[in-house]
């Protein structure tokens, strides 16, 4: 099964090496799409925005563009639907959006397709999955990302459940805003989830850079044991109605996820490690090297033997060449 999974790894960077192109293109115009589509089906109050006329281009345009522009066109559609039926209410996200530029994805820009993969899972109810696997192959710092992933998730689907009201008002009082606000922030199970995804990941990303052997896979345990512990607790503590079902499933097709992926993408062969010391001017250096697993792709190619070209070519090949007789001159 490594084996295989090795191989398939090597075969998948040779073809991503070849068509790299194409395949962040694809990349980015399938997460643009999918959020557009997500946001208009939470709040697509305006008609005219939820043309495919408008969200396919609008997926071309980030698809082609940097990942800060992905975040510009997802944060305009949001913007115009929720000024359609509250100037105020839209302030308030906007302003939520421009501190999450600000403090974070000015700098780390490729961050944004974390946080959308962090609303996607949330819609598709399979949240679970990801504080041990995100924090298992992203830097402590994309912690940010997921958190503003979750608390974006939260605003658009309350927001989302109060589209009857929202709709029907031809002007939203301060009292429907008070209340879709508090809806938002005094909901237990965001802080549950907050928490538990926070520490399981930094717990994570700790335990993955010790030098001691298989950390990665301490890691990963580590990260179930923390994520299944924390959220039974803040879900007794804050009464925040989570499903500890989802809970127990998500985190088992977490962990084999996990898993899997560590095996290919950290492919490490702890029965060869070798212990290196050498020393400069100033310094004494202890390294300990672990030699990485590699599987070359097979290439194997299979050529098909006719037996009727096989007899022609060696009737021709060896035909015999009538030789002149000298000796009777």
């Amino acid at each position: 099964m490594t084996t295989f999974l090795l191989e398939l790894k090597t075969r998948w960077i040779d073809f991503f090496t070849k068509h790299e192109k194409i395949i962040m293109f694809l990349f980015k115009f399938a997460m643009a799409l999918t959020a557009l589509f997500l946001v208009t089906y939470e709040i697509g109050y305006i008609e005219f925005l939820k043309s495919p006329l408008i969200t396919i281009p609008s997926a071309v345009v980030c698809g082609l563009t940097p990942a800060p522009v992905t975040l510009f066109v997802i944060s305009f559609f949001v913007i115009i639907h929720l000024f359609s039926v509250s100037f105020r209410l839209a302030v308030v996200v906007l302003l939520v959006f421009a501190v999450m530029y600000l403090l974070f994805f000015r700098i780390c820009p490729k961050a944004v397709y974390v946080l959308l993969i962090t609303c996607f899972c949330f819609f598709l109810h399979i949240e679970y999955i990801l504080p041990v696997v995100f924090g298992l192959f992203f830097p402590i710092g994309y912690i940010f990302a997921i958190d503003f992933g979750i608390i974006v998730y939260y605003i658009l689907h309350t927001i989302g459940s109060y589209e009857a009201t929202l709709t029907r008002s031809t002007g939203v009082n301060v009292q429907v805003l008070s209340h879709i606000a508090e809806s938002i922030f005094r909901n237990n199970s965001l802080y549950a989830v907050l928490i538990a995804f926070t520490v399981t990941f930094i717990l994570v990303n700790i335990i993955k850079r010790g030098s001691f052997s298989y950390s990665k896979v301490y890691a990963i345990i580590s990260g179930v044991v923390s994520e299944l512990v924390l959220l039974v607790v803040t879900d007794i503590w804050l009464s925040a109605g989570l499903s500890l079902a989802a809970i127990i499933a998500g985190t088992i097709v977490g962990t084999f996820i996990a898993f899997i992926l560590n095996t290919v993408i950290f492919p490490l062969d702890f029965t060869r490690i070798e212990h290196v010391q050498f020393e400069d001017d100033e310094y004494y250096y202890y390294v300990k090297a672990v030699p990485k697993r590699r599987v070359a792709a097979s290439d194997l190619k299979v050529t098909t033997i006719n037996a009727k070209d096989v007899k022609e070519r060696a009737t021709m090949e060896f035909t015999p060449v009538d030789v002149d007789d000298d000796s009777g001159s």
